[in-house]
This record gives structure tokens, C-alpha cells and sequence, in this order.
């Protein structure tokens, strides 16, 4: 079942929302959350955005009382609005995270698949959450 109108015009903002907070963030503290150097640190960091993802899809689908029908419609729009502008990112890389060296660059774009990935699994796994339909 695909989302009513109404949610997908929230994913789409949220989507948005997500993709602009994380940028934001990753503007001004890109330097501390990817250090190439440090597998552990790009481990744990790469586990800290699994809870993330799952928590902001689950605020997604709580807010919105999203029923399991409309889940995977809800993520798919919020997913793809968020890679669509990844996409501008990229290719102004250099502007966007002015201080970001080449490794970095890389890391970060391993991360962007990662977390995208997992904001499209969000919507498949677990299928009861708390506060929201079953």
C-alpha cells in the first residue's frame, strides 16, 4: 500500500529535514566524526548511526501513526529525497565541507550509503514498534 498523500508530503519534508541537519552537523564537526585513521572510531561511528537511522525512522512512523502498509512508501520517499540531494552535495564537495580531506571525502560517502541503506531497512525491521500501528 502506498502512503496517503498527505504522509508522503511529510516524508518528503522530513527526508529534507534529516538530509539538512545531518549536513549541517557534518559541516561543522565533520573533522571529529570521520578520522579515517581510527578504525575503531569509524566502527563505532558507523554503529552510533544504526541507532540513529532506526530512531528517526521510528519518530517518523510514531508521529505519523504509520501503519506497516505504508511504512516501506514512507521511507522509499524520505530515503530518495534525502539521496537526490546528496547527490548536489557531492558534486560540490569541496564547498559544501570546505576542510574535508580526500580520505575523509571517502568515509563520508561509505557512511551516506550506510545510513540510507538502513533508513530503508528501518521500515522493514522490527515490525511491531512501540507506539506505533501493528
Amino acid at each position: 500500500m502506498q502512503p496517503s498523500t498527505r504522509l508522503a508530503l511529510w516524508a518528503i519534508g522530513y527526508g529534507l529535514l534529516i538530509w539538512f541537519e545531518a549536513t549541517i552537523i557534518i559541516r561543522w564537526a565533520g573533522d571529529l566524526i570521520f578520522v579515517p585513521d581510527n578504525l575503531a572510531w569509524t566502527i563505532a561511528t558507523f554503529m552510533v548511526s544504526v541507532v540513529i537511522v532506526f530512531l528517526v525512522g521510528w519518530t517518523f512512523f510514531a508521529t505519523f501513526q504509520t501503519p506497516p502498509s505504508a511504512r516501506m512508501g514512507a521511507a522509499v520517499l524520505i530515503v530518495a529525497v534525502g539521496l537526490v540531494a546528496e547527490t548536489f552535495v557531492f558534486l560540490r564537495i569541496e564547498g559544501v565541507f570546505p576542510d574535508m580531506t580526500l580520505a575523509q571525502q571517502r568515509e563520508f560517502a561509505a557512511w551516506v550509503v550506510w545510513s540510507y541503506g538502513l533508513g530503508l531497512l528501518s521500515a522493514l525491521w522490527p515490525r511491531l514498534l512501540w507506539r506505533v500501528p501493528s
